[in-house]
C-alpha cells in the first residue's frame, strides 16, 4: 500500500506538473497587451510598456518565465509582516503599503495611530489620521493623512489594527521596510505560518490583487452550495435507484427511466431554465443568489442536484440489477433468505462499490462549482471565475484556476482508489494479485 501510494503522488504531481506547465506556456504565447489593463494601455507609452515588461521578466524567453515561476510558486511567510513598505508624500501624509491588498481595503481612520517610537508620555503625543484612501495605483498600498506634522530622522511606531511595526523616514520620497513586531512565543510564531503558491497578481478580473485570495474568496460559496446539492443527490438518487431495482419493470421504474432519460436528454441549460421560472412563480423563490437570503440557495442547490439524482438512479439500478443475476443471490435465496435481508445485505452493498470510487472526486470537485448554474443564478463563486478570467485574458488567474481543477481531480481519483480498498477488502492497491 505504502509503495503504491508513494508511486501515485509522483505520477500525480509528474501529471499537475505536465499541465500547469502546458497551460503557462500557452499563456506566454498570447500578446503582451492582455498584461495591462485598459486604462494602462491608454496612459503608457510603448516605450514605458516594454520598460515594464522587462523589469517583471516576461520579455524574457519562455522557458526562463516557466524556470522563474516554478521558483517562486511555494513560498512561507509569517502573518506578522503585515506591513511591506512606508513613505512621506508630504508632511502630512504616509504612504503605506501593506503585503495584502485585502487588509489595505479594509483600513479605515480609526484604526491608524503613530507616536514616537518613545515610552508614552505628555511628550510623545499619538498622531490621529483623518482620511484613508487606497492609491489609484496600488491596491496594496493607502495614504493616510493626518493634522499633524511628520518629523523627518525620527524612529515612529506605527499600528494598523491589531498590527504594529517601526520605522524611520530619513527624507520626504525614501521608502523604508517597516519592521514588524515580533511574536511572544514560539507556539504564537508556528500558528502564524502559511505556505501559500504564489501565482501573482491579477491583471484584469481584480488588478492587483494576488490570485490566491481572489480564488479564497470565492471557493466558500460553491463549495457549501455544491456539498449540499451533492449530499441531496447521493440520498435522493441512490434510495431511487434501489426503489427501481426493486420493483423493476414496475410503475415506479418507468417513472424513474422516464425522469432519468429526460435529465439526460434535454440541455442542462433548458432545465437550469424550467427550475427557475417553476420555482419563482410557484414557490416564489428568489431567482437570483444573495448572501443575506437563504432562500436564494435552494435554486442554484435543486438545478445542480437534479443531474446527479439521475446519474445515481441510473447506475444504481444497473449495478443493483446486475448483481439480482448472480449466482450468489439465488443461493442466498435459496438458503431462506427474503428478498428484503438479500437486497440489503448483499446487493445494495456490492452495488454501491462502483458509486462510492467517484465520491471523492465529486467532493473535491464541489470545489469548482458550476459555470452554467452560476452564471444563471448570480452566484458568486469559482465556476464563473474561469471563463471571467479567460474572457479577460488574465493569465495568472487562468493559470491558478486550472492548475485548482488539475490538482482536485487527480487527487480524487487517488482518493476513491483508496475508498474502494477500504470497503472492499478483496481489492489491493499493489502490481501484484488484484491490481487495478
Amino acid at each position: 500500500m505504502f509503495k503504491y501510494t508513494v508511486k501515485r503522488l509522483f505520477q500525480s504531481l509528474f501529471t499537475i506538473f505536465l499541465v500547469v506547465s502546458a497551460v503557462f506556456l500557452l499563456m506566454r504565447l498570447l500578446p503582451t497587451d492582455y498584461y495591462f489593463t485598459e486604462e494602462q494601455l491608454i496612459k503608457l507609452t510603448k516605450e514605458q510598456q516594454q520598460a515594464i515588461l522587462k523589469a517583471d521578466g516576461y520579455l524574457d524567453s519562455p522557458f526562463v518565465q516557466l524556470a522563474r515561476f516554478y521558483k517562486n510558486l511555494v513560498k512561507s511567510e509569517h502573518r506578522a509582516h503585515y506591513f511591506e513598505s512606508v513613505d512621506m508624500a508630504d508632511d502630512n501624509t504616509l504612504i503605506i503599503t501593506l503585503k495584502n491588498a485585502s487588509d489595505a481595503a479594509k483600513l479605515k481612520p480609526e484604526q491608524i495611530r503613530m507616536q514616537k517610537n518613545a515610552p508614552e508620555t505628555e511628550d510623545t503625543p499619538v498622531f490621529a489620521f483623518t482620511e484613508v484612501s487606497v492609491s489609484p495605483d496600488n491596491p496594496k498600498t493607502v495614504l493616510a493623512k493626518t493634522d499633524m506634522t511628520i518629523e523627518k530622522k525620527v524612529n515612529y511606531l506605527l499600528t494598523c489594527g491589531e498590527h504594529s511595526g517601526t520605522f524611520s523616514v530619513r527624507k520626504a520620497g525614501k521608502e523604508v521596510t517597516v519592521k514588524d513586531e515580533k511574536t511572544e512565543n514560539t507556539w504564537d510564531y508556528l500558528t502564524h505560518m502559511r505556505v501559500w503558491l504564489n501565482f501573482g497578481n491579477s491583471h484584469r478580473v481584480q488588478t492587483g490583487v494576488p490570485v490566491t485570495e481572489i480564488i479564497a474568496s470565492k471557493i466558500g460559496v460553491s463549495m457549501r452550495i455544491g456539498l449540499i446539492a451533492l449530499a441531496i443527490a447521493l440520498v435522493i438518487g441512490v434510495t431511487l435507484g434501489i426503489l427501481q431495482a426493486r420493483y423493476k419493470d414496475g410503475l415506479f421504474d418507468g417513472i424513474g427511466q422516464g425522469f432519468t432519460i429526460f435529465i439526460n436528454a434535454v440541455p442542462h441549460l433548458v432545465t437550469y431554465f424550467i427550475v427557475m421560472v417553476v420555482g419563482a412563480r410557484l414557490f416564489k423563490l428568489p431567482s437570483q443568489y444573495t448572501i443575506t437570503d437563504s432562500r436564494s440557495a435552494v435554486l442554484p442547490i435543486v438545478s445542480l442536484s437534479m443531474g446527479s439524482i439521475a446519474s445515481y438512479m441510473l447506475w444504481m439500478r444497473r449495478y443493483m440489477v446486475d448483481e439480482l443475476n448472480k449466482d450468489y443471490i439465488r443461493l442466498a435465496k435459496l438458503k431462506g433468505m427474503s428478498a428484503t435481508q438479500v437486497m440489503f445485505r448483499h446487493v445494495m452493498k456490492n452495488a454501491f462499490l462502483p458509486l462510492a470510487q467517484y465520491l471523492p472526486y465529486s467532493v473535491l470537485l464541489t470545489v469548482g462549482g458550476s459555470i452554467l448554474v452560476e452564471k444563471m443564478f448570480g452566484v458568486p463563486g469559482l465556476g464563473n471565475l474561469l471563463p471571467d478570467a479567460i474572457a479577460k485574458y488574465d493569465t495568472n488567474l487562468v493559470l491558478a484556476v486550472v492548475s485548482l481543477y488539475a490538482s482536485l481531480g487527480i487527487l480524487g481519483l487517488f482518493l476513491g482508489d483508496v475508498l474502494m480498498m477500504i470497503l472492499d477488502p478483496r481489492i489491493r492497491l499493489t502490481e501484484k494479485g488484484g491490481a487495478r
